[in-house]
């Protein structure tokens, strides 16, 4: 997402200036022909030209305006994802019992069944710890490419390298490693509170199109993400997770109306997270209809090839300039409208899901009392990914 006060020309070159110089250079060639070899049929009228740029407008303004709708929807949306990250912290840490201290047989109705896969299997039983110093390695939140590579600024180094150089001189220490932990935070909580944090972040990449399981490593035990690899969608395959994690620390309590409540408490939460998942894979499945950019796009390349044409017998040598400059208007706002469609493809105009799932990691881990935390994403550049 783009925060910073000014537009970097590199962007702007970007979305217009191939297709600009293209236009002017059109402009030239019409105003050449027309001054210097006296090609008179090469001017037409004035008014048609104006018409087409009023409806070119229009249709320009509808078409941005439901591409903004889906870009703020997809911010809104990941809002909610902030929202009830925290709410399920808060839930698991101040309402679920110790199943340890405990007792008595199973509520009806909640016994857990066979374990129907490998990654259910492992909600079901009982794991060691959560993680461990050799269990986990750092995450650096970087923005990745489809192919699950960090991307790089020119100026700065490895994202890795730096983390390792941190961790080399003791000023940091590597995330994923638990420390200064409360001690009324039972290993079943602080397991499932771990789990949320690795849901957002295996969500960001899904959207992304990226492979979330090097960015969930440090959130889960090993036998955990081996399960994972057979999973066609992760994360809701962790929301299944939890929930079968959950029913497991159900079955250890005795209390059959408060099993019931956490049950549909708990169960509205991971709905609610579920909801948010699968509209985000809406916005990312379902574009705007192509028919929009088929017809914008031979619109405003026929009003810019009619424009020089219509304004060559009044402005003269000035047909290239006054190109130029609306060019850029309309090939500007086309591209722009193209741009915040897709609000989920990694690119400077998206949904700052990085900073967001850094923003939830750090508000989880102090839930549960760390002191050690990661840094927020800061923006490079003016942008904030």
């Amino acid at each position: 997402m783009i925060v910073g006060r000014r537009l970097s020309w590199q962007i702007i070159l970007r979305y217009t200036g191939k297709a600009v110089a293209i236009h002017v250079l059109f402009a030239l060639v019409v105003n050449i022909g027309y001054r210097v070899f006296d090609w008179s049929w090469l001017a037409v009228p004035a008014m048609p030209v104006s018409i087409l740029a009023a409806a070119l407008g229009v249709l320009l303004a509808f078409r941005n305006g439901s591409a903004y709708d889906r870009w703020w929807e997809a911010r809104t949306l990941w809002g909610g994802v902030v929202n009830w990250s925290r709410t399920f912290a808060r839930q698991v840490l101040t309402l679920l019992p110790n199943p340890e201290s405990s007792g008595g047989t199973t509520p009806a109705g909640l016994e857990l069944p066979p374990p129907a896969s490998p990654l259910l299997k492992t909600a079901a039983e009982r794991g060691g710890s959560v993680l461990t110093v050799s269990g986990t390695r750092a995450s650096d939140g970087a923005v990745r490419d489809q192919f699950g590579q960090a991307r790089v600024h020119p100026e700065q180094g490895s994202p890795r390298s730096k983390i390792a150089d941190f961790e080399d001189s003791g000023e940091v220490q590597a995330r994923g490693v638990i420390s200064n932990i409360r001690g009324d935070v039972t290993e079943d909580a602080r397991e499932l509170v771990y789990a949320q944090m690795g849901f957002v972040n295996a969500m960001r990449c899904h959207l992304r199109r990226q492979d979330p399981l090097p960015e969930i490593v440090p959130f889960f035990r090993p036998e955990v993400i081996e399960a994972l690899r057979e999973e066609q969608n992760v994360p809701s395959a962790l929301l299944l997770w939890m929930g079968s994690r959950l029913r497991r620390i159900y079955g250890q309590v005795s209390d059959t109306q408060k099993v019931m409540f956490l049950h549909v408490t708990m169960d509205r939460t991971l709905s609610e997270l579920t909801d948010l998942l699968g509209a985000c894979e809406r916005i990312k499945n379902t574009p705007l209809p192509r028919q929009y950019d088929i017809l914008l796009l031979a619109i405003t390349r026929a009003y810019l090839v009619l424009l020089p044409l219509g304004v060559v017998a009044d402005l003269g040598w000035l047909t290239p300039f006054v190109t130029a400059v609306i060019a850029f208007l309309f090939i500007g706002l086309d591209a722009v409208g193209r741009d915040i469609e897709t609000p989920f493809e990694d690119d400077v105009s998206d949904t700052p899901m990085t900073a967001l799932c850094r923003t939830i990691e750090i508000n989880l881990r102090q839930m549960l009392g760390e002191t050690k935390l990661p840094a927020p994403v800061q923006p490079q550049d003016g942008l904030l990914y």
